[in-house]
């Protein structure tokens, strides 16, 4: 199915934008313990309410402006937490569709599983390739997106029960 790029299917992935980007540079003393599940949060209400394509755009700005403003000071991880996001996004919305009491479940399990594995693995072995990353970067980038990644998507599911049926752009 072809999506078209409407006003309303913008406005909301750029509403979605600016919200994740206000819990990255407004929260940006407190760290990855509360804003990675908040970006996370995000990303996935906007695989939820617009559609897999509009979570994939948030999902690879929010790490450029992250960069830009100094919250993410090394650039060469970028790239790849943009492929993250982007995986997160994309495999919650195929293995949500799977069962239909429990696919959401399954979705943000299955996509939070591939993204820390991604992360981890890029981090760790692909980057390092190319340049010094910090212990402290490769700890970052390891069992910690696998609970910021859990956390944000659990909330979301939760979140989304409490919103009318008028929000969602893709039903």
């Amino acid at each position: 199915m072809k999506r078209e790029l409407t006003v309303p299917y913008i406005t909301r992935t750029a509403i979605l934008l600016a919200i994740a980007l206000i819990f990255q540079i407004g929260l940006k003393g407190v760290g990855q313990p509360l804003v990675g599940p908040l970006v996370n949060f995000v990303l996935i209400m906007s695989a939820l309410l617009v559609g897999t394509l509009s979570g994939i755009i948030v999902g690879c700005l929010t790490p450029l402006i992250a960069f830009s403003f100094g919250i993410m000071p090394f650039f060469p991880i970028v790239p790849f937490i943009m492929v993250g996001n982007s995986l997160y996004v994309i495999f919650f919305n195929l293995l949500k569709g799977r069962n239909e009491k429990l696919g959401e479940w399954i979705g943000i399990i299955g996509a939070s599983l591939v993204k820390y594995a991604f992360l981890a693995l890029t981090v760790r072995y692909v980057v390092t390739l190319f340049v010094k990353v910090p212990p402290k970067m490769i700890a970052a980038f390891s069992i910690p997106q696998l609970y910021t990644a859990l956390i944000g998507g659990i909330v979301a599911i939760i979140v989304k029960r409490f919103l009318p049926k008028s929000m969602f752009l893709n039903n």
